[in-house]
């Protein structure tokens, strides 16, 4: 027994030594990770690594009108235009925005991989990464303790509801708005040289950026009234000079805000309020439990207080604000965190937008649920302990950062993100939309027409799913079931250019030409500033022998559209038409000067070359048409056959 004691001592000594040692360990490792530059690095590859296979993910939905098809950012040269033209936001002036930083971002994304995809998620990432590190820089003021700024800092990285900002390029904006935001609240708390300056830069780049940058000077003066219990007349300068940019900005976009709040809102306002209510206790539940997320969630409108759930939400919302007023004294944070929340939702609340609900909106306010949840779990460290916090707190980090994982993979296509969103929301139509436009692009017929005809079924006022049933029909020689749909179409919104223009062109085709005309007649009519109807009705007016009104119709064209080339070749062939030869040929060849590789400009003007005797001219016009496109190959070898011996 005796030696067993010994060995029993020599144990317990050895334990005593290992849990010091391990304890020492442990410390030292702790004091590692405390250092701000390695918990930042340690968070940064965290973010990377979960973010990383979502480099491939492609361009969707609003991408493709303001980056894929968007001619103003194939050129850093053009980015000065984009402080002053609006409509440089996309290829349809329509969709004009002012945005013109982010659209700088784009032009720099293109001039390094052009439209490999690789460039524009990087960008976006690293943005999401100064965020999170803001965020944490904030929480650090606001909290005074450096492992909840690290968790928060974390938890706005890694939370699944921001992987649509980071996935989807063209919400780019919102980071960005946001990056801003948060830059200029860290200026106004630090307070260092120059920080009005700062402040007021950085609000100036926010609007830049996206108009949501607007509530920078609302957090400010929150946070004034609720943390510091004061009213900030010290900082009455910078917040005058806040004022003056943000009437700036107004002045300079009012025509775009007026189009949406007064001039053309997508909906009522007894509509917009009401089913925002409900919407902010949505995106409560969705920084809570983000599931499940959709790129596009089924969300019904309602408008009054006596709709079930609008109702039922507006109590929770007006309960959750009494209880952080009667707590502010003693929680003054929570109450200012449920203030930033309200705030920043404040802008697409208010102003009528297409999409009821998006989670990209919750970038910034997921910020402010962040730092709640670090204040949250330094109060409970002080009931359970801080070992028992720092656990539960990794759990939410990895159970986050997993979810993220599991959501970036719906981003690598468009049957992925689109089929995603039409399992979870069957009752709404855009998601069949998007997929009825890839299965066309695929030449998946039988399930384009599927998806179009639910669109039709579940949203009748959706114009874009008639044209495209008439568009499959037509193109399977089904013209009976073609006009049907269309007219179907019309008979629910007869102010529909684009099924106007569609059924104009069935009739073309059809060479049913006084049917196209009207038809084109009507969509001119409804849509006066679109220069491809105005074009296709001029050439409906030239197969008919009216040169006069064709004329007119692509000079309008030309008007709305300068020194595009086919509309130059079609004003040509209207004076052509008129024996108006000299004009005829001066359009031609501006045509040229525009596009020189364009086969049909000089065909024409080989033939009018030819007509005004010109036969040198001609032949070389010919040749070059057929150099350039085959299908005039046979065309220009049998006019070149009648000029051989002409002078």
């Amino acid at each position: 027994s005796a030696p067993l004691a010994r060995c029993s001592a020599l144990s317990a000594r050895g334990g005593e030594t290992l849990a010091g040692f391990a304890g020492e360990k442990g410390r030292a490792l702790k004091k590692t990770i405390a250092d701000p530059q390695i918990a930042y690095i340690l968070l940064a590859i965290a973010t990377i690594g979960v973010y990383a296979h979502s480099f491939d993910n492609p361009f969707h939905y609003d991408d493709l009108h303001s980056i894929v098809d968007n001619p103003h950012i194939r050129n850093l040269g053009r980015v000065p235009s984009y402080f002053t033209d609006p409509t440089a936001f996309s290829v349809d002036a329509k969709n004009a925005m002012y945005r013109p930083l982010l659209l700088a971002t784009f032009a720099l994304n293109y001039a390094i991989s052009g439209y490999e995809v690789w460039s524009y998620h990087l960008l976006a990432l690293l943005l999401h990464l100064a965020c999170a590190f803001l965020v944490g820089i904030l929480s650090q003021q606001l909290l005074g303790n450096r492992w909840a700024a690290y968790f928060a800092a974390g938890l706005f990285a890694l939370h699944p509801i921001n992987s649509e900002p980071v996935n989807y390029i063209s919400s780019r904006s919102e980071i960005l708005a946001a990056f801003f935001v948060l830059l200029g609240f860290c200026a106004y708390l630090r307070r260092g040289h120059l920080w009005g300056l700062y402040v007021a830069l950085a609000f100036a780049a926010g609007l830049l950026s996206k108009s949501t940058a607007v509530v920078l000077p609302a957090l400010l003066l929150v946070y004034e009234l609720i943390i510091r219990r004061r009213f900030p007349v010290a900082e009455k300068g910078l917040f005058a000079a806040l004022a003056g940019l943000f009437v700036l900005y107004v002045s300079m976009v009012w025509s775009l805000i007026a189009k949406a709040t007064v001039g053309a809102p997508v909906r009522p306002y007894d509509q917009q309020i009401w089913t925002q209510v409900k919407a902010m206790v949505f995106y409560l539940q969705l920084l809570v439990w983000p599931s499940p997320q959709n790129v596009d969630h089924q969300f019904q409108l309602s408008d009054s207080f006596f709709d079930p759930i609008a109702g039922s939400a507006a109590c929770l919302l007006l309960s959750l604000v009494a209880l952080a007023l009667y707590h502010r004294h003693r929680h003054p944070l929570v109450l200012f965190c449920l203030g930033w929340f309200f705030i920043v939702l404040a802008p697409s609340s208010i102003v009528p937008l297409n999409v009821l609900v998006n989670e990209h909106r919750l970038y910034l306010p997921g910020a402010a649920f962040a730092l709640f949840l670090a204040y949250a779990g330094l109060r409970l460290k002080q009931k359970i302990g801080a070992q028992c916090v720092g656990g539960l707190g990794l759990v939410i980090l990895v159970a986050s950062g997993y979810a993220t994982v599991q959501r970036n993979g719906v981003w690598q296509d468009e049957y992925a993100l689109w089929g995603d969103a039409a399992a979870k929301a069957p009752l709404m139509a855009r998601p069949f939309i998007y997929l009825g436009g890839a299965y066309v692009r695929d030449g998946r017929v039988t399930e384009a027409i599927a998806a179009f005809s639910h669109v039709v079924r579940r949203d009748p006022n959706f114009s874009l799913a008639y044209v495209q049933l008439g568009k499959l029909y037509r193109e399977q020689g089904r013209d009976d079931l073609a006009v049907d749909i269309l007219e179907q179409g019309l008979q629910i919104d007869r102010s529909a250019p684009e099924i106007w223009a569609e059924l104009a062109e069935l009739y073309r085709l059809q060479q049913d030409w006084p049917k196209s005309l009207s038809a084109y007649e009507q969509a001119v009519e409804w849509a006066p500033n679109d220069p491809g109807l105005r074009n296709n009705l001029g050439n409906t007016y030239q197969v008919l022998g009216r040169g006069l009104d064709a004329l007119s119709q692509h000079q309008q064209a030309l008007t709305l559209m300068p020194e595009d080339a086919e509309t130059l070749l079609n004003l040509g062939n209207a004076h052509k038409m008129l024996r108006q030869m000299h004009e005829a040929l001066v359009s031609y060849r501006r045509a040229l000067a525009v596009r020189e590789d364009f086969a049909g400009a000089w065909f024409n003007m080989g033939y009018l070359l030819e007509e005004m005797g010109d036969s040198q001219q001609a032949m070389a016009a010919y040749h070059r048409a057929a150099a350039l496109d085959p299908a005039f190959a046979a065309k220009a070898s049998a006019y070149r056959k009648t000029l051989v011996g002409k002078p």
